[in-house]
């Protein structure tokens, strides 16, 4: 079954069809939607996800899925939750989102956080389903790893010494909030 992602970022592309092993998930711009861009203005992740599945759904009509994921730190209130993607200003870069991070966290003891990621996917009757998947750990003092996704240089998950980025793609996808929303989702998908 052919499915559009709702998004235009590469990266998660590549996390997503590996978890999925589907070679038919789309993104907009492979269909002819040039520069899809979602306003997230909704107050949860499970509000930011569906207006992106529901803007591609009301554009193709065709089967939809989105996610938006919030990295959660307990000592700063649950910041930068819904705002991770745009912490540091609305064109951060993945690096300046990080820096002012572990900046706000140069006086804090507490650095334990987690990543929450939402799937919304909308069907191909028009029903809304959701699929959860979160990932605990803490945030580390220093940048680390090679990979250059998000908070991953600096998110330890719990029982590990390493941060996502110093993982590899498949270690990472066998543990990830996103690899556990998606191991629901594709449980589901399995029984359609």
């Amino acid at each position: 079954m052919e499915l559009l992602f709702a998004t235009a970022n590469k990266d998660k592309l590549i996390e997503v069809k590996k978890m999925l092993a589907n070679d038919l998930i789309k993104m907009p711009i492979d269909i002819g939607i040039e520069n899809f861009d979602v306003i997230e203005d909704g107050d949860t992740l499970e509000e930011n996800s569906y207006k992106k599945a529901h803007e591609l759904h009301e554009l193709t009509g065709k089967p939809v899925f989105a996610d938006d994921t919030g990295l959660f730190v307990k000592s700063l209130d649950n910041r930068p939750g819904i705002h991770s993607h745009r912490y540091a200003s609305a064109n951060a870069t993945y690096e300046d989102n990080r820096k002012k991070l572990l900046e706000e966290l140069s006086d804090k003891d507490d650095r334990s956080a987690y990543f929450e990621t939402v799937i919304s996917y909308i069907d191909p009757k028009g029903e809304v389903l959701y699929f959860t998947g979160r990932l605990y750990g803490h945030i580390s003092e220093i940048e680390r790893g090679k990979g250059e996704f998000g908070y991953d240089k600096i998110f330890i998950p719990e029982d590990s010494q390493n941060t996502l980025a110093e993982l590899t793609i498949e270690e990472k996808n066998q543990i990830s909030h996103r690899a556990r929303a998606m191991e629901k989702f594709k449980k589901y998908l399995g029984e359609i």
